[in-house]
């Protein structure tokens, strides 16, 4: 009797081998149309009833999305154009103006005018004779009031609590609220910006600060023109 020689098990094909085949051969239906008539497709999609309408509403969804998306970007490119003018027309303004005064005007009106904010303060530290609508403040004090929140000259946006407020813009009488910290160091350190909203949440840390970053440089060189003078 001859000896019988075994053959190896087959393994069984998984959904996932099937799935990776079909994508590494997109064309596998072209010539094998009989084969639709034998699959089981569902219906829950826009009533598909075969492979091409399938993937035509898939690739209509991917193009909603992608359209979605694209308005998205349109509109935050917008945004940015009409922020970057904003900016630039105070930019414009603050090199324009006269005096610490006039700096300081500029400032509150296109804060509470052009961005819609409610609260803005320029805080300076020493003890030269100031206008009274300029807060006149040292850096022990400030850091006395908000902590470590300044270090390292970085622009915070945050939560503040209301006395933290209240320091900061005088006569606020809201509950927490927030606020973008802008340190002013040109040469020394000159003082703070401080432009707030009574909404806690307006001001958060996962804002960009690269406009806040350009006012408060221009601002700076303009403070030290005037205070050196």
């Amino acid at each position: 009797m001859s000896e019988l020689t075994a053959k190896p098990k087959q393994e069984k094909l998984t959904a996932a081998d099937v799935a990776n085949f079909l994508r590494s051969n997109p064309d596998f239906f072209l010539n094998r149309a009989d084969l639709l008539f034998d699959l089981n497709l569902p219906h829950g999609h826009n009533n598909a009833s075969s492979l091409l309408e399938k993937q035509a509403s898939v690739l209509r969804t991917r193009n909603t999305e992608l359209r979605h998306k694209l308005n998205e970007m349109v509109s935050i490119a917008r945004d940015n154009d009409r922020l970057f003018q904003q900016i630039r027309q105070l930019g414009l303004a603050l090199l324009e103006a006269e005096n610490l005064q006039q700096c300081e005007a500029v400032l509150r009106i296109s804060v509470l005018q052009d961005f819609h904010l409610d609260h803005a303060s320029l805080l300076l530290y020493g003890d030269m004779p100031l206008p009274e609508s300029i807060i006149q403040t040292s850096q022990n004090e400030v850091h006395g009031v908000l902590g470590d929140l300044l270090r390292g000259n970085r622009i915070i946006c945050t939560t503040l609590r209301r006395q933290e407020m209240a320091f900061l813009f005088p006569g606020y009488d809201q509950a927490e609220g927030s606020a973008a910290l802008i340190p002013l160091h040109y040469r020394g350190e000159l003082g703070l910006l401080a432009v707030g909203s009574t909404d806690p949440n307006h001001f958060n840390s996962g804002m960009d600060t690269a406009f806040a970053a350009y006012i408060g440089d221009i601002l700076s060189r303009r403070l030290q023109h005037f205070l050196s003078a």
